[in-house]
């Protein structure tokens, strides 16, 4: 490992909970289905078209193993592992994917080996995180990425059109990262790590799977 918190220290840290309240957590799926239930269905897809036989996949920000146990139905072969700061979503985590290696850590001190992943996804989750740790979140996933891998982020983003533009006018009324997003700060940020973020689609008008490269 290089540069990483300890795991147990980094969940120490405040975070939101992914349904805004400690008390919604065991209905977090069933509150986002309604919107998010095709997002998790073409990200999972996605995944599994992208990795190679028994590839090793990381998903940062796991929450209750949404997409891990999609991935797990498709594809037997991968080697799963799931990062949360929520001990709450990771019990979830451990029921639904029971194969799966989960760890409680920050998604910005991930306590996994440089370059020992052939593909690292993040859903839904860096709305929820300050600009900061978001950074530290991209840093870390181009870090334990094997040379030739490939990150996959999908949240918020610019808006599309105006049904998209009205979802994040929406959910920016109650988080500011919305708001940040839709301004584009996630491709400022790729920029500024010298990374590139090419949209592989985008849902709703506003949710955006982007592969991210090290820019040539």
């Amino acid at each position: 490992m290089s540069g990483n918190l300890d795991a147990e220290a980094s969940s120490a840290m405040e975070y939101l909970p992914g349904a805004h309240f400690h008390l919604l957590t065991p209905l977090y799926e069933f509150l986002a289905r309604p919107m998010l239930g095709g997002v998790w269905r073409d990200l999972a897809e996605d995944v599994s078209r992208a990795a190679a036989k028994g590839a090793a996949v990381v998903d940062l920000g796991c929450g209750p193993g949404t997409i891990l146990r999609r991935l797990a139905r498709r594809r037997t072969d991968l080697a799963l592992t799931g990062v949360d700061i929520d001990e709450s979503m990771l019990a979830f985590s451990r029921r639904r994917v029971p194969n799966a290696r989960l760890l409680r850590a920050s998604i910005d001190a991930v306590p996994i080996e440089d370059s020992s992943a052939d593909v690292v996804i993040s859903s839904m989750v860096f709305h929820h995180l300050p600009p900061q740790v978001k950074q530290g979140a991209f840093r870390q996933a181009m870090r334990i990425l094997r040379p030739g891998g490939v990150f996959l982020l999908c949240d918020f983003s610019v808006p599309v059109n105006r049904r998209g533009a009205w979802i994040v006018g929406l959910f920016g009324k109650f988080e500011a990262g919305v708001v940040s997003q839709r301004s584009g700060e996630l491709l400022n940020i790729t920029a500024a790590e010298s990374l590139s973020a090419q949209p592989r689609w985008t849902r709703l008008g506003c949710i955006t799977l982007y592969e991210i490269q090290v820019t040539q």
